[in-house]
């Protein structure tokens, strides 16, 4: 028995596609000759809101009931989420409270202020952001909203997959491998579960940073395996402490298996697509990518989907990486 089915997903489309952006899947003759591949890149860095997020959040909140919508939604976010959940809360005049880390990107923070959210602010090296939003929610019955461990919120980030199958379809490609970014799994649990239904031949794997490799882990061990909490990155949209249940229940089904990528190889990764695609992507946007440009796996002559999910990144972290990699 599948937790969930296309028809949830294509159901979750139906409600939300006239919130969201049909991005754009794009190919590029430098990427191509680079990796002696055919890689098409699903431009989710152009979502409504900066990421795919948008999707999910859309859907959750247009299930909600008048009373639940009357009494507000609450979500913890690193930022992403966090936007969206705002977003979409205004769409609908819901009062939204959004539980995010002081160290955000701030470009998260603000753009989550811009949709007239209440932000609360924590430390996460000694708060709990989930016990945080959890609280708020018991003491003023507004709705959780969570950032990857709910269905609804799976199948609205699965109507990506919808679209990439749907764009491949229409030009008659058949994809080898599906590289997603990894979190808490909700992104890649929707798409990949999506994709393998309409590629029965797709590899799918998971892309995470180091020392955040807790579904990498967790796929071997057939188990869920939560990160060390001494772990560092650049990668802030990534960094959940463990799989979800739920999306761990689905993409140990559909996933062959997990890819880890370095800081370092993220950020020659943001310059590479600043200069052959001329578009701006997030550190956790950006590591799917980073697998393919540092061959993490056997990608030579085949056909790979890469996801860019994110675009959210301050500009003088930005502009730093890049002067970085031309020093």
């Amino acid at each position: 028995m599948t937790l969930i089915s296309i028809s949830d997903i294509d159901k979750a489309h139906s409600k939300i596609e006239q919130r969201i952006t049909r991005t754009p899947l794009i190919t590029n003759e430098s990427i191509n000759s680079l990796t002696n591949a055919k890689v098409y890149f699903k431009l989710e860095n152009l979502q409504q809101t900066g990421s795919f997020k948008i999707r999910g959040a859309s859907h959750k909140i247009s299930l909600l009931s008048e009373e639940q919508k009357d009494k507000g939604v609450v979500a913890y976010s690193s930022g992403n989420h966090g936007q969206a959940v705002a977003c979409a809360s205004s769409d609908h005049h819901i009062n939204a409270t959004i539980v995010m880390p002081k160290n955000a990107p701030k470009i998260k923070l603000e753009n989550t202020k811009s949709y007239g959210a209440q932000i609360i602010q924590y430390d996460p090296l000694k708060e709990n952001r989930e016990k945080i939003g959890l609280d708020i929610a018991a003491k003023s019955n507004k709705t959780l909203i969570k950032p990857y461990d709910d269905l609804d919120i799976i199948c609205g980030q699965g109507t990506v997959g919808k679209e990439i199958a749907e764009q491949l379809q229409d030009e008659n490609i058949t994809p080898d491998i599906y590289l997603c970014c990894c979190g808490g799994g909700g992104l890649i649990a929707g798409s990949s579960f999506y994709l393998k239904n309409k590629f029965s031949n797709i590899k799918n794997y998971s892309v995470e940073p180091e020392g955040f490799n807790d579904t990498q882990l967790s796929l071997q061990k057939k188990r869920i395996i939560p990160n060390a909490t001494s772990s560092h990155s650049i990668c802030d949209a990534l960094l959940a402490p463990q799989p979800g249940k739920i999306s761990f229940a689905i993409n140990k089904l559909t996933l062959e298996g997990g890819l880890v990528v370095s800081d370092l190889e993220v950020k020659k990764t943001i310059k590479e697509i600043a200069e052959s695609l001329k578009l701006m992507t997030e550190p956790g946007g950006a590591v799917a990518a980073a697998a393919v440009l540092s061959k993490k796996i056997d990608i030579e002559g085949k056909t790979i989907v890469v996801m860019l999910s994110g675009g959210n990144i301050d500009y003088d972290f930005f502009l730093k990486i890049i002067k970085e990699n031309y020093e």
